[in-house]
């Protein structure tokens, strides 16, 4: 009777443990993937909340919303008219970003979703499904259990939770997740021994996630370089451990798979869909070699190579190796070393842009952590990278062939940490393997409770404590998640509402045909059809070489800040006043500054009045400020509700504005530069008229808060002078005003030429009622004045009874913009270099102007950007400073012609001289030395120059 109880007690336990590990599997099976499809779900909802935004969250989804609205009319845009004016854009962002959003946008459609709809739902989706990718590939990778907390991890993780929310539209997301998704694929084929509906669907998948993530970003030579890293690792280490077979094995799967994925992406490029064709070209020229070095490997005994140990075999590859390395640097190093420089701060613009910073531990702890900075998860992924690397030595040294997911692992996270420790801009980047990582570290935990000799029932229970331990994780996360979003969506909108009231009016107020022009941040902005709709001279992505001019002149005054502006055909300057905590920036690329003070220096510095102090001694005014150090004399204190101009003795190197309730300390070097005076609306000149000629120059027309709106005209009269009495009088000024006297007058005009001379120019006088012109006069012919040596210009005219005067200047000036994709012999080209030196082709262009011309001459200009570096070209001196140049080298002619208001397709075969530019750079290398000469930018542009009216004085 006992023995019978005993055997039905056994019995029940084994059945229970039986019933219990059906259940356990059927968890793993069945309940983690729906597990990681609720995290999906999590985590769109989280990132959809800031769908509601006014606008984008980013400045560059300005511009991707303008491509991705192209790309629903033509898939593959081409050419963007609103940027780097006169000529426009030739598109140099992967085109596959654009054309795979419009095709998001043709499926959901249909559920309701207008344009703006879907681009918004756009990132969220991608974010979701990269969850359920990481989940899936973790799996593939380790286990179960390393899926659904990599997934968890990326539900929540801030890294990749920034650049997958709605409103941020770039192509770093979906780039991670069709490169997620092909690595899984890759993994499905490689996994299958042998040939079957899975092997061949997931080589199929591999294949076209391949083109995919090609296509989305233009740093997705990331994807390609890690898989050809992978394939290099993995064949050199199974050749070192004397796996001939399983590097059989590899290579005649891999290498075809991953060459063809390669060749597929080159084909494509003719498309514009991928736009990393020099880089394929050099992965493809690095793959040969790869695949010779393998070939060596497997068939070099036969031509007498010792392979008899690892002594020996590492011996081979080491040689290869070298001669490869050498090979590379002399023959494939310039593409490698292009792509590194665009990560990293290689210039002195690079050095000012906040995303190619290096990234420190402050960064990594905040963007990798549960909650506020501690860094969990980056620190959960060193240890899940040293449990891989162990795993894949144990692998090793048992002969198991799945090692490959472990070198996989270990080349993904290596090249992740090189590209996020290079720049911050990667950090969301790094998060696909650091988060797989996090993942493995709580997969192996799982992992060794599931393999323990206790009982089921034991196990079961270890599992529920293991999920109850790090439950709190994705859970907090989320809840962290959560509160930013909510607080970004509270916001009024990503554009300030002084700027969005500025380009309202500049859109309600300005010519559809108008640009506009800014710090380069805002460029997104002014070109964006949600805002002003105008082309903008520069922008966060294009016409790099013009920043340093707009640098020069905003950080300098008088003649040393002026710039051809009208070669941008530049309207509007528009300038903020929170530009001052960009301004070393600023003033290190103008040259107004060197690399020491732009570390070191703030330019601007914000004073409460309480910290001001007037003292009388010896019966002068002084200005003292208080500081940690006492009381300190600025260099000058310039009083604007006062009026007044104090001098002090300088005891700190900076100029104190006071503007009544708040004080701003101005660093001496660009305390009355063109941007304070712009800015702030200060009428003071450091040298006579400069002030004058400024305000002429650029007319203000509107103001919104701290941000200030000029009309720019190249010419304008800053002063009028009236002889009188055997002597000349000034009656008009720029900002004094004055009425033009009337009847017969002697009068001196003093003209203010921006950037550009007078040349050959008719001087008009004109006379209105109303809007009837009355009387029209020419006052001179064939007038020149040197912008850098403006002298007055005398005339006489008689001045009627009317309602208003204007004088106008008429002289040869660039007219028109390119409004459509230009072509040379049919295909599309880069308006901004349309033709080589020496190259000769049949031009179609597409060109707009605001009125009939009947003397157009189509002209190609050559143009050069460059800086001279008085004290030598080291970015990293602390004396090194820089001093840019803007140089028209020549005007090509090409074809007269007349043309009418609004767009002109215009034909024409032309030709480029050769030799235009060396020559040129060659003088300005016996100018300055060639060792202080950086050449930023060439250009040749089809410009149409027509004698064009210039009103320079009005009133």
């Amino acid at each position: 009777m006992v023995k019978t109880d005993v055997k039905e007690k056994r019995k029940k336990k084994k059945g229970e443990e039986t019933s219990l590990s059906r259940y356990y599997s059927l968890f793993k099976a069945y309940g983690l993937p729906l597990l990681a499809l609720l995290l999906a779900y999590l985590g769109f909802k989280l990132r959809n909340i800031t769908s509601n935004y006014k606008t984008f969250l980013d400045p560059d989804t300005f511009y991707h919303y303008e491509l991705y609205r192209l790309a629903i009319q033509e898939w593959l845009p081409k050419y963007f008219p609103l940027a780097n004016p006169p000529t426009g854009l030739k598109i140099s962002e992967s085109l596959g970003l654009y054309t795979v959003q419009a095709a998001f946008y043709k499926l959901v459609s249909p559920l309701g979703y207008d344009v703006m709809g879907a681009f918004k739902l756009w990132p969220p989706f991608v974010g979701a499904m990269t969850i359920i990718a990481a989940y899936f590939l973790g799996k593939k990778l380790h286990s179960d259990w390393a899926g659904i907390w990599a997934s968890a991890f990326m539900m929540f993780s801030y890294a990749n939770f920034t650049k997958t929310m709605s409103g941020n539209n770039r192509g770093e997301g979906p780039f991670m997740m069709f490169f997620l998704y092909a690595v899984l694929f890759l993994l499905v084929y490689l996994d299958e021994k042998e040939w079957n509906w899975k092997k061949i669907l997931g080589g199929a998948l591999f294949l076209v996630t391949s083109v995919l993530y090609m296509g989305v970003w233009l740093g997705s030579q990331f994807g390609v370089g890690i898989l050809l890293l992978f394939a290099a690792i993995h064949t050199v280490v199974l050749f070192i451990f004397g796996k001939t077979e399983e590097l059989k094995t590899f290579v005649r799967e891999f290498y075809p798979l991953y060459g063809l994925s390669l060749l597929l992406g080159l084909a494509i490029t003719g498309t514009g869909f991928v736009k990393i064709k020099g880089f394929l070209v050099f992965s493809i020229e690095a793959f040969i070699g790869l695949a010779i070095l393998a070939a060596i490997m497997l068939y070099g005994q036969r031509a007498g190579l010792n392979y008899s140990d690892k002594k020996h075999r590492f011996g081979v590859v080491a040689v290869v190796g070298v001669l490869g390395f050498v090979a590379a640097y002399f023959y494939l190093g310039p593409d490698l070393l292009k792509f590194l420089g665009s990560a990293s701060q290689s210039n002195p613009l690079y050095q000012t842009v906040a995303e190619l910073a290096r990234t420190d531990w402050k960064t990594i702890a905040s963007y990798y952590s549960v909650k506020s900075n501690d860094g969990f998860i980056f620190l959960l992924s060193l240890v899940g990278f040293v449990i891989v690397l162990a795993r894949f030595v144990l692998k090793l040294f048992r002969g198991d062939l799945t090692g490959y997911k472990e070198v996989f692992i270990v080349s993904y996270y290596f090249g992740s940490l090189y590209l996020l420790l290079t720049a911050v801009r990667f950090v969301f980047q790094a998060s696909g393997a650091i988060l797989l990582l996090a993942g493995i570290a709580i997969g192996e935990v799982f992992l060794f409770v599931e393999n323990m000799k206790e009982s089921l029932t034991t196990k079961a229970l270890y599992a529920v404590l293991l999920i109850l331990l790090f439950l709190p994780l994705p859970v907090m996360g989320a809840q962290y998640s959560k509160t930013l979003a909510t607080n970004t969506a509270k916001a009024q909108g990503s554009v300030p509402a002084d700027w969005v009231n500025t380009l309202t009016w500049l859109k309600e107020n300005s010519h559809p045909l108008d640009s506009a022009t800014s710090w380069w941040d805002y460029g997104y902005w002014i070109e964006s059809s949600l805002l002003s709709n105008r082309r903008s001279s520069t922008d966060g992505g294009h016409a790099y070489d013009r920043r340093y001019l707009l640098a020069d002149f905003f950080s300098h005054y008088g003649n040393e800040s002026e710039q051809d502006f009208e070669a941008w055909e530049l309207n509007y300057l528009i300038v903020w006043q929170q530009d001052i905590y960009k301004f070393n920036a600023i003033s290190y690329l103008g040259g107004a500054i060197d690399y020491y003070e732009y570390g070191h220096v703030p330019m601007f510095q914000l004073v409460p009045m309480q910290y001001v102090k007037y003292a009388n001694e010896s019966g002068k005014t002084v200005v003292y400020l208080k500081t940690a150090e006492g009381d300190r004399q600025p260099v000058m204190t310039v009083d604007l509700a006062r009026g007044q101009v104090i001098q002090g003795r300088g005891d700190i190197p900076y100029v104190l504005y006071l503007f009544g309730n708040y004080g701003l300390l101005a660093y001496h070097k660009i305390a009355f530069s063109n941007f304070v005076r712009l800015a702030f609306h200060i009428p003071y000149s450091f040298e006579p008229w400069d002030a004058q000629k400024l305000f002429a120059n650029f007319k203000p027309v509107h103001n919104d808060g701290g941000v200030s709106t000029y009309e720019f005209r190249p010419f304008a009269v800053y002063r009028i002078d009236r002889f009188e009495n055997g002597t000349w009088k000034a009656f008009y000024s720029t900002m004094g005003g004055g009425k033009l006297p009337l009847g017969e007058q002697r009068l001196r005009l003093w003209i203010s030429a921006f950037g550009r001379d007078v040349k050959d120019a008719t001087l008009v006088f004109e006379a209105y009622n109303g809007t009837e012109l009355i009387k029209r006069e020419v006052l001179a012919e064939n007038l020149n004045i040197n912008h850098l040596n403006e002298t007055p210009v005398e005339v006489s005219l008689f001045v009627p009874n009317a309602t208003s005067y204007r004088f106008v200047l008429i002289q040869d000036g660039p007219v028109g913009v390119l409004n459509g994709e230009p072509r040379v012999d049919g295909r599309t080209a880069n308006p901004s270099y349309i033709l080589e030196e020496g190259q000769s082709g049949q031009l179609e262009l597409k060109a707009a102007f605001r009125k009939d011309y009947d003397d157009v001459t189509l002209t190609l200009r050559a143009s050069i950007v460059y800086y001279v570096a008085p004290n030598g070209k080291d970015i990293e001196s602390d004396n090194f400073y820089l001093v840019p140049h803007q140089d028209i080298i020549t005007y090509v002619p090409v074809k007269e012609l007349s043309v009418k208001e609004g767009d002109n397709v215009i034909t024409a075969q032309a030709s480029m001289p050769s030799d235009v530019f060396d020559a040129y750079i060659e003088k300005l290398y016996q100018e300055y030395g060639k060792d202080k000469v950086v050449i930023v930018k060439k250009r040749v542009e089809p410009i149409f120059i027509a004698k064009k009216e210039y009103v320079i004085w009005e009133g």
